[in-house]
């Protein structure tokens, strides 16, 4: 069941994250991803996210102070 659920989060989590960063925002916080999904655990939240960042599809980006979560594909080239 776990697994099941946890592929299914990830999912949901992928697209908000698609669907979030079609503005000018990219980047954002781990307390946005669970208000966005406020039903769900905020722990199976976190969970997913982890996935998501060892699978490669999220990346952290830090500006030193913060630490934000986006999607791979916009992680900014140097």
């Amino acid at each position: 069941m776990g697994v099941k659920m946890s592929d299914e989060l990830k999912q949901r989590i992928t697209g908000l994250f698609q669907e979030k960063s079609k503005g000018d925002k990219k980047m954002f916080y781990i307390r946005d991803v669970t208000k966005w999904l406020p039903d769900e655990d905020r722990h199976a939240i976190q969970d997913a996210v982890k996935v998501l960042l060892d699978e490669g599809v999220l990346v952290y980006w830090s500006s030193g102070s913060s630490t934000y979560i986006m999607l791979a594909e916009f992680f900014p080239k140097e």
